[in-house]
């Protein structure tokens, strides 16, 4: 990654109009569940997600673009991907806007690919994918196998209005993995040696949107949370909303709380009950 892409952490903006031209491409579920996992300021995602009536939910580790973000996300996170927890097959778009770099801290595979291998199991299957990459990335083996294991309905489009050699990939998740043949590999590789054509708006959809459940794979309840948390975000989140102020913790503070007297008892007394209160108070005025 070079000097000016590693002070801005890897961040590229997916500009505005390929957000307005990327919502003519869906059509719109009920209520859908749009995943950024790459937010920026959250533009592009806050586009697509009101436009397809979809919740949207994503990270950031820029603190400052996280800010901005989190006024225009549903669910918004200051942490890196991977510091996150969301349910498998929870989300119904994945939009994925990945740094184009190295992983220079683990074993310098491209970033673009283990986002990508990190964030497919979140998609419902029969979700769509959104994957903004250099074009050659297409040619990397990794990178055309798993497209075309996970995927179908596969197209490749120019991302217009820029210097930038990029491509827009959008795909259909497969109801089931399949181990991909030679020539559906070779299929992707090819197409980073030919021109795309240029995203454009169209006038009917080339993708159906699935509803968002509230269960995940394996009819787990949907969560999304982040991992790793700073001291004074522990700080914060306890003085808002911490044990201290539980019911549960006030009650054992004070016993009493919350109890009003009993003037008889629920269930009329036994003999037996009366007998043990009448020997109680005979034996407490004796020792007065």
């Amino acid at each position: 990654m070079r000097s000016p892409a590693l002070e801005k952490m890897g961040y590229y903006q997916t500009s505005i109009i390929v957000a307005q031209l990327l919502k003519t491409y869906f059509k719109p579920a009920d209520s859908g569940r749009l995943l950024d996992p790459c937010a920026g300021e959250g533009t592009a995602a806050s586009i697509l997600a009101k436009a397809l009536n979809c919740q949207s939910w994503g990270s950031e580790l820029s603190p400052t673009r996280a800010a901005l973000a989190a006024e225009k996300m549903d669910r918004l996170f200051n942490t890196p991907w991977g510091s996150c927890h969301l349910t498998s097959e929870s989300i119904t778009l994945l939009f994925l806007n990945p740094p184009y770099s190295h992983d220079r801290l683990g074993d310098q595979k491209r970033l673009e690919l283990e986002f990508l291998k990190s964030t497919t199991p979140k998609l419902v299957r029969g979700g769509v994918l959104i994957y903004i990459i250099p074009h050659p990335l297409l040619r990397d083996l990794d990178v055309a196998s798993h497209l075309a294991g996970y995927y179908e309905n596969i197209r490749i489009y120019r991302y217009p209005e820029t210097g930038f050699n990029q491509v827009i990939v959008l795909a259909t998740k497969r109801v089931k993995y399949k181990i991909p043949s030679y020539e559906e590999v070779h299929q992707v590789q090819a197409w980073a040696d030919v021109e795309p054509p240029m995203l454009v708006e169209v006038d009917e959809p080339l993708y159906e949107l699935l509803p968002a459940s509230d269960k995940g794979s394996g009819g787990q309840p949907i969560r999304f949370s982040r991992l790793d948390w700073q001291p004074e975000e522990i700080v914060d989140a306890t003085q808002k909303r911490g044990l201290h102020s539980s019911k549960e913790w006030l009650d054992l503070l004070n016993p009493s709380r919350g109890l009003g007297e009993l003037k008889q008892p629920v269930m009329p007394l036994k003999k037996g009950h009366i007998a043990m209160r009448a020997t109680r108070s005979l034996s407490n005025n004796c020792l007065a």
